[in-house]
């Protein structure tokens, strides 16, 4: 494929994958979703709620979410002839990722890093751009990806994104139970 062609395929997918997101994650997505579908706060992980409340909802969402970008890229092939496997690659990178920005974890820490909190649209803004830097990152691997054995790579390597975000949820849990036990009481 020449580098206009590559460049080309690369815009389509990206606007087709981008109107996919704004609709999945802000039309699609149901209001109930939305609020169960986050890492537990603080406050509820004191109280006993276990650190994985919530991906039930998370994973509901990325389904529609990723469904929604598939059609979106469905419609685009009806004028642009895109390959299967390109577009699987975009979808398993997209999903994932957006499956560990919604757990707002992310979010939450770089708003205390940027020292952010009084930022009423920071929570919102930081989760947008981190899911839209997330779909650049989709497109490349999308174009680079040329084979079954790229998209399993692919595959195995958004699955290990997933699985490391669970670590660092446990440990996040874990840290706020041991620092909540070492009070007194």
């Amino acid at each position: 494929m020449s580098d206009a062609t590559a460049a080309a395929f690369a815009a389509v997918m990206f606007a087709a994958l981008y109107a996919g997101h704004q609709v999945g994650d802000h039309v699609v997505q149901s209001s109930a979703v939305a609020t169960a579908k986050s890492v537990p706060h603080p406050d509820a992980l004191a109280a006993g709620v276990p650190p994985w409340t919530g991906w039930g909802a998370c994973l509901r969402h990325v389904a529609g979410y990723a469904a929604t970008q598939a059609a979106a890229l469905a419609l685009v092939c009806v004028v642009v002839p895109l390959e299967i496997v390109s577009m699987a690659t975009a979808l398993v990178v997209s999903a994932s990722t957006h499956a560990v920005i919604d757990r707002r974890w992310i979010v939450r820490r770089l708003i205390e890093l940027k020292k952010c909190h009084g930022w009423v649209e920071a929570p919102y803004v930081l989760d947008q751009s981190l899911h839209t830097g997330a779909m650049l990152i989709a497109v490349v691997l999308s174009v680079a990806v040329s084979d079954v054995t790229g998209l399993v790579m692919v595959s195995a390597g958004a699955g290990a994104v997933v699985g490391a975000a669970l670590t660092v949820e446990r440990r996040f849990a874990s840290a706020h139970t041991r620092a909540m036990d070492a009070l007194p009481r």
